[in-house]
């Protein structure tokens, strides 16, 4: 039976990838059997988008559009992503468990706590720290220290990677692409598997520092002749990596390249509810002295939620609730009424401009068109794309201003992109043209189907 080995390349965009395939001639194999740029989901963020890919599901199964999600009953309360929030979906890896397949999971997004799996399972970014279960089998843990030299040597993430001097980023970045093949080389050698799905996070950290260091358009550009190609150098790294990894994949493997989504310059951010506070749809108390997040705000009673219609988290993109009667706590909103503040809040924002008064190119995604599942209640009533992602999102009120640099995580040079990419060492059974469709995909490979 064949096997499927897939490379997740977090935020991987198609443009980079394509202006620089003849750099990197081991996924030049793959691109000119079969490349395809992918729909992302809405928004394209990490988590949602990955455990779109291995479902099949649109986001509305899981109720998730970010790495945290609000508690219901609250305006502002939140928690982290967990496995356990969607424990009961049925990803392609407890479907191949189900046919008697052993999978592998290294570093997949959304994996923490480790899934009991037919098979070996090595956790993502949301590990905690070494002291916690990450692995599948728990013992498993173990080895995996010991194969990268102890405990003080596994690297979960390369933390701060926004503040961090970029020349020390990416050497911690170059330096966790060598950890993370290491860990997988490893299992693939000593272990049975038919399926392999293994996600490097270091692109995903480099651009958000690294971006205006290759892109001469970039607002921000900065001319370094080392990081001028730091970016490109990190893929060529996966690169010589992924090559000396498959001189010992079986010939049957089966090859995927993907991405969750893409990445474009950010030029600024939108800050959401200052543009709210101005049209008069969210109400403050009193003016504020410094920026604060909205939790801050919350916490501190400085918002009157009882004259508030709309409101917004996210930071890549705008994403709005409604003040509904009925599901917030002190909603003012009618439920005959929703649908037409939702075209008012909207309309609004779609209207902001660029700092010199240029009109953006701003895309509206209505939750009751984009989503469907048993948890769309929990997402957001508007998602924004500001300049088509060119523009990103902040919810801290208190800059003064419809534009910032930084929220509370820090700066950014770049965005996510809605388009991921999709390449494969055989043309695949059916065209994969989004996220949705990788799933079906792989069961077909598998030969998982009923």
């Amino acid at each position: 039976m064949t096997r499927v080995l897939i490379l997740g390349i977090d935020s991987a965009e198609p443009l980079q990838i394509e202006s620089w395939i003849k750099e990197l001639p081991t996924m030049r194999q793959l691109y000119e059997t079969y490349y395809r740029r992918v729909q992302s989901t809405v928004p394209p963020i990490t988590i949602p988008a990955w455990l779109t890919a291995f479902s099949g599901l649109n986001p509305g199964y899981f109720g998730l559009y970010d790495l945290r999600y609000r508690v219901p009953g609250t305006y502002t309360d939140y928690r982290l992503y967990s496995y356990r929030v969607v424990e009961h979906i049925d990803f392609i890896w407890n479907r191949a468990s189900k046919r008697g397949l052993k999978t592998v999971l290294c570093f997949v997004p959304g994996t923490y706590p480790p899934p009991r799996i037919r098979g070996y399972v090595v956790a993502d970014f949301f590990t905690p720290d070494t002291s916690s279960d990450f692995t599948w089998p728990r013992e498993l843990k173990r080895e995996i220290l010991n194969i990268v030299g102890g405990e003080d040597q596994y690297i979960i993430d390369v933390y701060d990677y926004r503040r961090m001097e970029p020349k020390k980023l990416y050497r911690q970045l170059i330096e966790k692409i060598e950890h993370d093949f290491k860990i997988l080389k490893y299992l693939l050698k000593t272990r049975d598997w038919d399926l392999a799905i293994c996600v490097l996070m270091s692109i995903d950290r480099a651009q958000h520092t690294l971006w205006k260091y290759f892109d001469r358009e970039h607002p921000r550009y900065v001319e370094d002749p080392e990081l001028r190609y730091g970016l490109l150098n990190l893929y060529r790294k996966i690169d010589e990596e992924l090559s000396n990894l498959m001189t010992q994949l079986p010939r049957d493997t089966v090859i995927i390249i993907m991405s969750d989504h893409g990445a474009k310059r950010m030029y600024a951010r939108v800050n959401v509810n200052e543009v709210l506070i101005q049209e008069r749809f969210l109400k403050l108390k009193e003016r504020l002295s410094k920026p604060m997040t909205l939790k801050q705000l919350d916490e501190k009673k400085l918002i009157d939620w009882e004259k508030t219609i709309a409101w917004s988290w996210g930071a890549y993109v705008g994403q709005v609730w409604i003040n509904l009667e009925g599901r917030e706590p002190k909603g003012i909103v009618k439920k005959s009424e929703y649908e037409d503040v939702c075209r008012q809040v909207a309309d609004a924002l779609s209207k902001v401009k660029d700092p010199n008064g240029r009109k953006l190119n701003n895309v509206v995604h209505y939750k009751w068109n984009t989503y469907t599942g048993p948890r769309t209640t929990y997402m957001p009533d508007i998602t924004l794309y500001f300049d088509n992602l060119h523009y990103g999102a902040n919810e801290m009120v208190g800059f003064n201003t419809v534009y910032s640099l930084e929220t509370a995580k820090g700066p950014d040079d770049s965005n996510h992109g809605e388009y991921a990419i999709f390449m494969c060492s055989e043309k695949p059974p059916q065209e994969v043209s989004k996220l949705e469709d990788v799933e079906k995909v792989l069961e077909q490979i598998l030969e998982l189907q009923p």
